[in-house]
């Protein structure tokens, strides 16, 4: 991990990615009530994101390398969770 001030800027970077998606879905004409949905969840998970990252300087310095990997992975995830759900809606329609 580089820094800390990097990992909020990736979480950001693709917190606006997946919302950009949701924005062109809408221009395919998708079920809005679904792409608010997922982009809602996004943001929460955003704020959940960057709360968990700036509680890391109460992790003991030992254990800090792993808390952010933990947290890396989960945003992978969830971003990743976020893209198919948006890929599935403009195949369903």
């Amino acid at each position: 991990m580089a820094s800390v001030r990097k990992l909020k800027k990736d979480v950001d970077y693709l917190t606006f990615a997946v919302v950009g998606d949701g924005l062109s879905c809408l221009a395919y004409g998708s079920d809005s009530d679904e792409i608010s949905e997922i982009v809602q969840t996004v943001i929460d998970g955003r704020n959940v994101f960057r709360m968990r990252i700036n509680a890391g300087k109460n992790v003991a310095k030992i254990e800090r390398k792993a808390y952010y990997r933990t947290i890396c992975k989960d945003l992978m995830l969830s971003v990743d969770e976020a893209f198919s759900k948006l890929s599935d809606l403009v195949q369903k329609d």
